[in-house]
């Protein structure tokens, strides 16, 4: 019998009780400064203070800053498979698996708009489901 799905890291992002596919990324920002980070910091890399840091729930969208096609995967994920950066509004970039799309080059495109997704990402070696965040294409190409 499978566990119920797990969050492949803590701290990362909130999911909701009722939908585990429902959620958003837990960032900080710093009050001093302004700086936002993800994930959330309890210093500010920005003016190294350590009283400003405040969490903070970021956007649920972007635009592709970058990607690439991955052909050999860790252990627990399949390859090939898409990473990429995506900017957010708030001025933070986040690194992220990109799914809803193929894993290949022409599928994506730099500067595009992508939403935020949740979903089974990985499995551990028991098999369990792991539940991670996501970036997919905002729109059918």
């Amino acid at each position: 019998m499978q566990n119920k799905p797990k969050k492949i890291a803590e701290g990362l992002f909130h999911l909701s009780a009722s939908n585990p596919t429902e959620g958003y990324l837990i960032g900080s920002r710093c009050s001093k400064c302004g700086l936002v980070a993800f994930p959330r910091r309890v210093v500010c890399s920005g003016c190294l203070d350590r009283e400003s840091m405040e969490e903070m729930i970021l956007s649920k969208s972007g635009t592709l800053y970058s990607f690439s096609v991955n052909q050999m995967a860790p252990e627990g994920f399949t390859a090939p498979y898409v990473t990429g950066k995506v900017d957010l509004p708030e001025n933070v970039r986040i690194f992220s698996i990109i799914t809803g799309c193929e894993a290949k080059e022409d599928a994506l495109s730099i500067g595009m708009d992508m939403k935020l997704v949740f979903e089974v990402v990985a499995r551990d070696p028991d098999g369990n489901e792991l539940i991670g965040y996501a970036f997919q294409p905002a729109t059918e190409r």
